[in-house]
């Protein structure tokens, strides 16, 4: 990737370990386990192609490791370390941490990274009388031109401006999101970095319900550099470390030629799990086959329908006026394709598992019944919804989220091909004979004969 990256204009490279005393943005399992050797030699193989690294330690929080004695050496020594080994900037988020290194590592230059959510002049004031070298704003002031060009002038360091980030617009998770990474990334962690992305799924539940959303995020269109950069912001950060090779040389060359022919998912990370693995990557079962069904649906952004669409935000105070405009729905009506039907039996899947995470019954815990994802029109019977809840109790209980999801909807394609819109037993019977994987069939059938469900 470094021999290919050298024929753009690409200045900066950056990676971490996948875990460290301070962490970063995303969890150890989603990253390459090297030693330190290799991480020198990558770095000497970068300034062997005239591009400068930088190294993560942006976790937001440290569980106050940072105060204590024992684990604050264990912090200079490693700051030490990134020093020795060449490396050029250190990307943080910390403000106690930027302090350390400018007193005590005058050598690294310090990016301060969008996880310090910086949004406003007096707060990028504020980092800059702390050290900063260079700044990533916040991204949800991405398309707030007039912020961003107050910034530039207030500020003498460098402004990086984030391009490829997919984050819900206004997203209620970030905050939360950046803390359960951080510590999911933590050598001294003391749940073994333990990490369920609820955000995520949350996330993608929202997006693949509210195609207007996907174009709510403050993603930058390769075709609409040059609007930052007449407000003076010339350096960009492609982000996608969990992502391919491919996946990134791909987002390198639409950025640098400033175009990109084809759909925006395959260069802007957010809007897909599938992406980079991550469903195979992940420790968690359960999520890993939920998202199995995420590429059914299907989803599209045309670049090439987007001409255009970023000259309303130079006048629009999207904060503000959010709840009253349909401008990012309409044009998603021109932009965004999806499968409607497989987006749906895709967002039951999540909504299946996050039901399972907020009734506890993921952790072992159950205190009330489930609850059936229905599909609009159906009608379930309450007597049809109780078997439906003691079936499932029959499959294994690492399988009950996916069962309750894809048994639902079988029973009710069975009773669409009767012609009804209401789901009986028949129905249920039915689906959970032909849905259940074949290593689980004699249990169930012997359980739906015991219901004298089934004749022998």
């Amino acid at each position: 990737m470094i021999d290919e990256l050298a024929k753009y204009p690409v200045s900066d490279l950056y990676g971490a370990s996948n875990h460290s005393i301070v962490g970063g943005g995303r969890p150890s399992f989603l990253l390459p386990d090297v030693n330190d050797e290799y991480i020198a030699e990558y770095i000497k193989k970068v300034h062997e192609k005239k591009m400068e690294f930088s190294f993560l330690l942006n976790a937001p929080c440290m569980n106050n490791m940072e105060t204590n004695s024992q684990y604050h050496k264990e912090l200079i020594d490693y700051l030490q370390w990134i020093t020795d080994i060449g490396a050029d900037n250190v990307i943080v988020t910390i403000p106690f941490l930027i302090q350390i290194i400018k007193e005590q590592f005058p050598n690294l230059k310090v990016r301060v990274s969008t996880i310090s959510h910086i949004n406003s002049v007096n707060r990028a004031k504020f980092y800059e009388m702390l050290g900063a070298d260079e700044i990533t704003p916040d991204i949800m002031i991405n398309r707030d031109f007039k912020t961003l060009n107050k910034i530039k002038k207030a500020v003498k360091c460098k402004i990086v401006l984030l391009l490829t980030d997919g984050c819900l617009f206004q997203c209620p998770f970030r905050h939360y999101h950046y803390n359960t990474l951080g510590h999911a990334s933590q050598t001294h962690q003391q749940f073994e970095r333990n990490y369920v992305d609820t955000c995520i799924i949350n996330c993608s539940v929202i997006k693949f319900s509210n195609p207007e959303e996907v174009l709510k995020c403050r993603w930058v269109r390769p075709e609409d550099l040059s609007h930052y950069e007449d407000i003076g912001i010339t350096d960009f950060k492609i982000a996608g470390r969990r992502m391919t090779t491919d996946w990134i040389l791909r987002a390198v060359k639409a950025f640098s030629s400033r175009k990109y022919d084809g759909n925006l998912v395959d260069i802007i990370q957010g809007f897909s799990m599938s992406h980079g693995g991550l469903e195979q990557k992940d420790p968690n079962l359960t999520l890993s086959k939920t998202v199995g069904k995420e590429s059914q649906s299907k989803l599209y952004i045309d670049n090439s329908k987007l001409d255009g669409f970023i000259e309303f935000f130079k006048k629009q105070n999207c904060v503000a006026m959010c709840d009253e405009c349909n401008y990012c729905k309409e044009w998603a009506k021109k932009a965004v394709i999806l499968n409607k039907e497989e987006s749906e039996k895709y967002v039951r899947s999540l909504q299946a598992y996050i039901d399972d995470l907020k009734t506890s019954r993921e952790f072992g815990i159950s205190k009330k019944d489930s609850k059936i994802e229905k599909s609009n029109g159906f009608k379930w019977l309450p007597e049809t919804e109780r078997l439906f809840n003691e079936l499932i109790e029959l499959s294994p209980q690492q399988f009950q989220s996916i069962a309750r999801m894809v048994i639902a909807s079988l029973a009710e394609e069975k009773a669409k091909k009767r012609a009804s819109l209401e789901v009986q037993n028949q129905d249920i019977v039915s689906a959970f004979i032909e849905g259940t994987p074949g290593p689980f069939q004699a249990d169930m059938k012997d359980g739906l004969k015991k219901r004298g469900l089934l004749k022998e």
